[in-house]
């Protein structure tokens, strides 16, 4: 895992940089838009992938737990007139059982991935996670009784989203972020965000960010994040502070996390920033109704607004 301490040093002015979506481990800085280490780019998959083999390949195959999935790069000028489609082909027992187009990337996007893992253990088979195009699209194909259905999961953009079994349980769970902070209070590169996991039942995404059972899981990003700051900068970064905050309202930590806010934040040099009521972008409410609020303030109407109560 990279040298996290990088995220955050100096002034915080780093350059924001696209990170590629992977079903490799990814890191506090990975996640909150630091970029991604080279190192862990050379990872191999925790699933078995398919990648193509080098950047004039036009397909990738990947064969495990007796699915098979494929990814074609066809010309679909009614998806893209431009660039080519990536397009999954999953099949089974040699027989073609589901077909889905991903979003077709340009030249410097990373290139789209298939992982066979298994995430849901009320089918026979394992799942199929495809991921394409720019905004790094997930969907997840699976099998719902006699048929294959594909499941969209999300865009994620810049930040990271991977493939992880977080309990210990053998069945992997897609792990991201809380894209909501990432430039809400500082620049990407500045910005910090709580762990979000998702998986898939029955043909649809269910939210376990929550279930007890990922406990470990929070306090181990919470440590990340931790570990992702030097000590002099943590109180002055609000980008950092917002989701160190929401990861601690995750591990149950939340007022005290508050507090410590509130006593080593610098109100005297905090000139606030215009707003409306709710918190939101000034240009969203009429100027009449715009407040100059600090940081802690502007951060409390968010966490709200966003479900994080402590």
């Amino acid at each position: 895992m990279a040298d996290l301490r990088l995220w955050l040093r100096g002034s915080l002015a780093v350059a924001a940089v696209a990170l590629a979506l992977s079903v490799s481990g990814a890191s506090a800085q990975d996640a909150a838009g630091g970029g991604a280490a080279d190192d862990d780019a050379d990872k191999p998959p925790l699933y078995p992938t398919a990648q193509f083999a080098d950047d004039d390949a036009k397909t990738a195959t990947v064969t495990a737990g007796g699915v098979t999935a494929t990814i074609d790069l066809v010309a679909r000028p009614d998806l893209d007139p431009d660039n080519d489609t990536p397009m999954l082909t999953v099949t089974v027992g040699g027989k073609q059982v589901l077909q889905a187009p991903g979003v077709a990337g340009e030249i410097d996007d990373p290139p789209a991935e298939a992982s066979i893992a298994e995430m849901d253990k009320s089918n026979a088979l394992p799942e199929v996670y495809f991921v394409s195009g720019c905004c790094n699209t997930v969907i997840v194909a699976e099998q719902v009784g006699d048929t294959w259905e594909t499941i969209p999961i999300g865009d994620f953009g810049d930040n990271t989203a991977t493939l992880e079994d977080l309990d210990g349980d053998g069945l992997a769970e897609i792990a991201t972020v809380d894209i909501n902070f990432i430039n809400r209070f500082d620049c990407t590169a500045c910005s910090a965000a709580p762990r979000v996991i998702y998986s898939v039942r029955n043909g649809d995404v269910v939210d376990l960010t929550n279930d007890p059972r990922f406990l470990p899981a929070h306090r181990a990003w919470l440590k990340e994040l931790e570990d992702s700051i030097e000590p002099a900068a943590k109180w002055t970064s609000p980008g950092f502070l917002a989701g160190w905050l929401g990861e601690k309202i995750r591990v149950g930590e939340g007022a005290d996390a508050w507090q410590q806010i509130n006593a080593h934040w610098d109100a005297a040099k905090d000139e606030g920033e215009e707003v409306c009521p709710n918190g939101d972008d000034p240009d969203t409410c009429d100027k009449k109704d715009r407040k100059v609020l600090k940081f802690p303030e502007r951060l409390r109407l968010f966490l709200n607004a966003s479900g994080y109560k402590f």
